[in-house]
């Protein structure tokens, strides 16, 4: 595999992974063996809790952030694999860079395409299930979508965002204010 098509396809990964922290990039343990069969009723239970967690579209907008941010990502890998390379000199590193640019557009075209397909989040809500229903008992997972079905679990699904903002808002004025009295005050600044 070429070094360019390896740099876009780590670039791909990153870009529809949960946030990249150190943490994420240390080596993965091994993985587990597959899943044993999951019961149709704890299935069903399972698929019902993502639903209420909103996981399908969490995911989505993963996955369209992914492709759109893509773009600089595949060129960032590229740019940092060629600058790395001390066998190439600086003329040689603007031009392996110039080829780069001209073909991240056809490399990412198609993942795009591919981030965008709905099979891709049925894929990966199937390899999501085992790992809930691993977890869970029926019978949590039966009580847990039970209250998700209550007005109140309704109300405070469909305020989340607005709670989210007013919440950040919140602090963001109280992180303001804290740090504006560690700030040194102006000469001749009265206090207030």
């Amino acid at each position: 595999m070429n070094k360019r098509l390896a740099a876009f396809f780590g670039s791909l990964v990153l870009a529809v992974s949960p946030a990249f922290t150190p943490a994420f990039a240390q080596p993965a343990a091994a993985p587990a063996a597959a899943p044993a069969a999951v019961d149709p009723a704890v299935n069903k239970a399972v698929r019902e809790m993502l639903g209420h967690l909103q996981v399908r579209e969490q995911l989505a907008a993963r996955f369209q952030m992914g492709a759109n941010q893509l773009p600089q990502i595949v060129l960032r890998a590229n740019a940092e694999r060629i600058n790395a390379n001390t066998k190439l000199t600086l003329d040689q590193k603007k031009a392996e860079m110039a080829i780069v640019a001209n073909d991240v557009k056809k490399q990412v075209q198609g993942a795009q395409q591919a981030l965008a397909d709905p099979k891709l989040l049925d894929d990966a809500i199937d390899v999501i299930v085992p790992i809930y229903a691993a977890k869970f008992t029926l019978a949590e997972l039966n009580e847990f979508n039970a209250f998700q079905r209550r007005p109140l679990a309704v109300k405070m699904r469909g305020m989340q965002a607005q709670l989210g903002q007013d919440t950040n808002a919140a602090v963001q004025r109280l992180m303001a204010e804290r740090v504006g009295k560690l700030l040194p005050k102006k000469p001749g600044a009265t206090a207030k």
